[in-house]
């Protein structure tokens, strides 16, 4: 079972009130998270604070924290645009994730103890029952951040969240997931067998596989799409603009 953090500064976290700017950004920002608003969209205050029963202010507010989140760009007399997937950013967020998935799933074989494979195997085992996009993505999302914590790096931990928060978008915008719910069972269950083996090497190269599968699939689906041009996979995505 996760250990759960009972710090005072977790407690006080958990029970600080939540106030209208923070409910507005955590709402807007998981629809933008999740493509509900899509990439491009522009966002009107009035709109939204009509939406909320609310003046201006504290909409304003949220945005800010939108923006500081680089979720959306605030336009001069003109409103908010919601961020644009740039294809820099694409090959920015893989390569981040090859580089440091392997280093954590290494790290997870030296480190993690029995409570920790458990809990990994009773995420994996959640592969087995259907779920649209948006669940399967939630339950990558906890298995991988388990082995970053498995890491015993906090730093590792932070570094994977934020990716994570940035890949769910990109997933939601091009990928159905259902499609390939047992081939993540299969290679996470290996993973963690790797893992609970204390076989870093054969950890780290489960992780460099999947990561690289992963990454294949996901250009591909770009270009299907049409979103992506073999021009910019050579190039890396560099230097070239926003799609939406």
């Amino acid at each position: 079972m996760t250990p759960v953090d009972t710090s005072p500064a977790a407690t006080a976290a958990a029970t600080a009130p939540v106030t209208v700017s923070e409910r507005i950004h955590l709402a807007l920002r998981q629809e933008i998270m999740r493509c509900e608003i899509a990439p491009g969209a522009t966002l009107d205050a009035a709109a939204i604070a009509r939406r909320y029963g609310v003046s201006k202010t504290p909409v304003r507010d949220a945005m800010q924290r939108l923006a500081a989140d680089g979720l959306v760009t605030i336009l001069p007399r003109s409103g908010y645009r919601v961020a644009a997937i740039t294809f820099q950013a694409v090959h920015e967020i893989l390569d981040l994730r090859a580089a440091i998935g392997p280093h954590m799933a290494r790290q997870a074989a030296r480190y993690a103890g029995p409570d920790d494979i458990a809990g990994m195997r009773r995420i994996v085992a959640e592969y087995a029952a259907p779920m649209d996009v948006g669940a399967m993505q939630q339950v990558a999302r906890r298995f991988h951040l388990a082995i970053a914590r498995c890491s015993r790096n906090k730093r590792l931990v932070t570094l994977s969240e934020g990716l994570f928060d940035e890949l769910e978008r990109l997933l939601r915008f091009a990928i159905d997931f259902s499609v390939k719910a047992g081939e993540h069972s299969d290679e996470h269950t290996a993973l963690v067998d790797a893992i609970e083996a204390g076989d870093g090497d054969r950890a780290a190269a489960i992780e460099t596989d999947h990561i690289r599968h992963s990454r294949e699939f996901l250009i591909e689906r770009l270009m299907t799409l049409g979103y992506l041009s073999e021009s910019e996979i050579r190039g890396g995505g560099a230097g070239r603009g926003e799609r939406r």
